[in-house]
């Protein structure tokens, strides 16, 4: 057995430090890129690396751990301290300017904390093998971290990443499935590498894990495993922030806009739930484009997708009747389709045309407000999309105020019909309730006037209930009842029910519509609308003869969650531009310039080439100075190596296949006292106890060095010196 070879960093192997640094580098450059400048990023991707070579070297060090730790929480609390000086400061930014004073801070900041944490985890994995986990936690974590929202559909973050790729016309998703792919693989083969048999092992272990990153990747690409997720909840905010006119307004605000009622893609029932809180909230679901400029009355995009209009003792569920809420289309096209009792378009409903691309799988089609036609359409990108069609409807064009003095039911409709969307819980202080709302405020003359009394109702939940996806009533008798006569918290599913069941209490026909809302303000440029999962919503609707079905939206003016968040309008952008089939382009943010110059890319190569050298030069002064602050046992290791880098610059290298001892021999006669040098090396390093101090270890490594140089060009040692890399070739 030979002395390890001392191109071994530390005592691991190139192999293994080059995995470590590039799994951690690009932990550093995830985590950092989308707060920082390109300056930071590179320089937390450098300060990385440089950590990973020097913590090699720590780790075989007699440094205490605790040391190490403690240099590493000091140097990153120099970093954000130097770092905030040089961007608050008056001196740096009137000396250098903003922008480069900005830069400074963010590589200094960036760049000091990632090198402290990368020296921290790599030296205590080091010393202590178990806290590799930690160590492969913390890179999965910083790459989950800047792929989070992406996960859920956000295909256009991060940003760096994903322009580059839509400009190019690829898709970002399996480049991201490489990019982790390709990390994990890193990290765990350099954790999984031993000392002895170490080539084969890495090779074995690279081969097996790139056979089951390949079929990640086949099943990602082949059965969609990774689609935004379907979630749980009917929307999740009150969206009071976007409210428009005045409070529980008919048909107005979304203001219960979610929380309730079952997966938003299935509608097939509204459920009560004590908590409806859902992980993927942000999820994007679909698509909408308007082919026409439609502005809804009040300001909201109501997409209907299924109904509830029969009373089962509990709740209201799709009615099971022929007859009922004929105007729900329950199937996907797969030809044109008219839809039944649909209300004709004219004075007071205005055609629209639209095309809804499904981002995820849903049960039911559904349509702006109140569809007359489906028709099917053609994926615009089979592989972004999973159906697209087309939907005609006939939108509501007149004033709320304008549906006064219209008469309930329809003319056509049996007392059988009537019946079935009047049905409520037999309770009657449903009854008591509605009859105290509409005559407490309502003019006499307005108390029978259907739509008046809906107003009425609407307002006045308004006014006296909270938004909460967080309540008490699913285990109720009457869930409904117990909402509406006790705290009156809840979400879209509770303020839907009471709205109906307080119309039907008037002998009204009402029943409760589900699908998705969106605000008018979201519309893109391009008149495309994303629906989120948080979108999905239920509202009350009221039946008016010659006009159909009127949405009742309850809107509370108070809420106990956080108000809503609006869709990503870069992310909305790119898909519509997919859904229409065109190729996205990318429109630079506000102050953000399209792309780098020839020169500033030349800059940018030239500062990273700079920086390699310096990181070059950082490692060959560590290993010149690090034999005189070493002592034993290390001394015996790092100051022949020291020596070893003296000969290499002046031209005297060990070849391959060449014993430590052979070379000591057949360089004895220009350096004699490198055969001391080495005996002491070998000696230390199999356990010789006849070793000599610290002090004579230091003179005979820098003797025998000096011996042999003098025997070598002055040019060459000159040039040796001058090369950053020289220390590559020492054997």
């Amino acid at each position: 057995m030979s002395v390890r070879d001392s191109r071994d960093l530390g005592g691991e192997s190139w192999v293994v430090v080059l995995l470590h640094g590039l799994a951690l580098a690009v932990a550093a450059a995830a985590s950092v890129s989308e707060l920082s400048l390109p300056a930071g990023t590179l320089g937390a991707v450098l300060g990385t690396l440089g950590a990973v070579i020097v913590a090699g070297y720590v780790a075989r060090s007699p440094v205490r751990l605790g040391t190490v730790w403690l240099v590493a929480a000091g140097a990153a609390g120099l970093g954000l301290g130097l770092g905030r000086w040089l961007v608050e400061g008056s001196f740096v930014p009137s000396l250098f300017g903003g922008a480069r004073a900005m830069a400074a801070g963010d590589v200094v900041r960036f760049g000091l904390v990632s090198t402290a944490l990368a020296l921290a985890l790599r030296t205590t994995t080091a010393r202590w093998r178990p806290f590799a986990v930690v160590e492969l936690m913390v890179v999965a974590l910083a790459l989950a971290g800047v792929v989070a929202s992406h996960r859920d559909g956000a295909i256009n973050h991060p940003r760096a990443l994903s322009d580059w790729a839509w400009s190019t016309g690829r898709d970002p998703v399996p480049i991201f499935l490489w990019i982790g792919v390709a990390t994990a693989v890193a990290l765990a083969v350099a954790l999984l590498s031993e000392r002895r048999g170490r080539g084969l092992r890495v090779v074995l272990h690279l081969g097996v894990a790139g056979a089951l990153a390949a079929l990640v990747l086949f099943l990602a690409q082949s059965v969609r495993l990774f689609q935004p997720p379907r979630g749980e909840g009917l929307g999740s905010s009150n969206r009071k922030d976007d409210q428009r006119g005045q409070g529980g307004r008919v048909g107005g605000r979304g203001g219960g806009g979610g929380g309730g009622g079952g997966s938003s893609n299935q509608m097939n029932e509204l459920e009560f739930k004590n908590d409806y809180s859902s992980s993927s909230q942000d999820a994007p679901v679909a698509v909408v484009l308007l082919h026409e400029d439609y502005s809804p009355p009040l300001g909201y995009y109501y997409f209907r997708q299924t109904a509830f209009s029969q009373f089962n003792g509990f709740r209201l569920v799709a009615s099971t009747r022929d007859d009922v809420d004929r105007d729900i289309v329950r199937d996907f096209p797969s030809k044109s389709v008219e839809v039944p009792d649909a209300p004709e378009t004219g004075a007071e409903r205005a055609e629209v045309k639209t095309t809804v691309a499904l981002l995820a799988d849903h049960v039911h089609p559904f349509g702006l407000e109140t569809p007359t036609a489906f028709a099917p359409r053609e994926s615009p990108d089979p592989a972004r999309f999973l159906r697209a069609y087309d939907v005609t409807s006939a939108a509501l064009a007149v004033r709320y105020e304008d549906l006064l003095g219209k008469k309930p039911f329809a003319n056509s409709w049996s007392e059988e019909l009537k019946a079935a969307y009047t049905q409520m819980p037999d309770d009657a202080r449903y009854r008591e309730l509605a009859d105290k709302i509409v005559e407490g405020t309502l003019r006499p003359e307005f108390r029978l006037d259907p739509f008046a009394q809906a107003i009425a109702i609407s307002s006045w939940l308004s006014k006296n209930s909270v938004y909460s996806r967080k309540s008490q009533h699913a285990g109720a008798t009457d869930p409904t009842g117990d909402f509406l006569f006790g705290d009156r918290v809840g979400y879209c599913v509770h303020f839907a029910h009471a709205a109906a069941f307080l119309l039907r209490a008037r002998g009204l026909p009402a029943r409760i519509a589900a699908g998705y809302i969106a605000d008018e303000g979201r519309k893109g440029s391009g008149s495309s609308i994303l629906l989120r999962q948080k979108d999905a919503h239920a509202w009350a609707e009221l039946f008016l003869d010659g006009f159909g079905w009127i949405i009742v939206d309850v809107s509370p003016e108070r809420t106990l969650d956080p108000p809503d968040t609006p869709p990503d309008q870069e992310l909305q952008r790119l898909l519509g531009e997919m859904a229409r089939g065109q190729r996205p382009k990318l429109v630079p943010a506000p102050g953000e310039r399209p792309g780098l110059s020839a020169a500033e890319v030349a800059r940018a190569l030239a500062g990273i080439l700079g920086a390699l050298v310096a990181l070059a030069y950082a490692v060959k002064i560590w290993r010149r100075v690090i034999p005189a602050v070493a002592g034993a046992p290390s001394i015996y290791r790092v100051a022949y190596r020291a020596a070893l880098d003296r000969l290499a610059e002046a031209g005297w290298r060990r070849a391959e296949g060449e014993t430590r001892e052979r070379f000591a021999v057949r360089l004895g006669r220009v350096a004699p006292t490198w055969r001391d040098a080495t005996r002491q090396h070998v000696g230390a390093a199999y356990g010789g106890r006849q070793l000599v101090p610290v002090a004579e270890m230091r003179r005979l490594a820098k003797q025998a060095s000096a011996e042999a140089r003098r025997h070598a060009p002055w040019w060459r040692v000159a040039l040796g010196w001058l090369n950053p890399i020289s220390w590559l070739w020492a054997r």
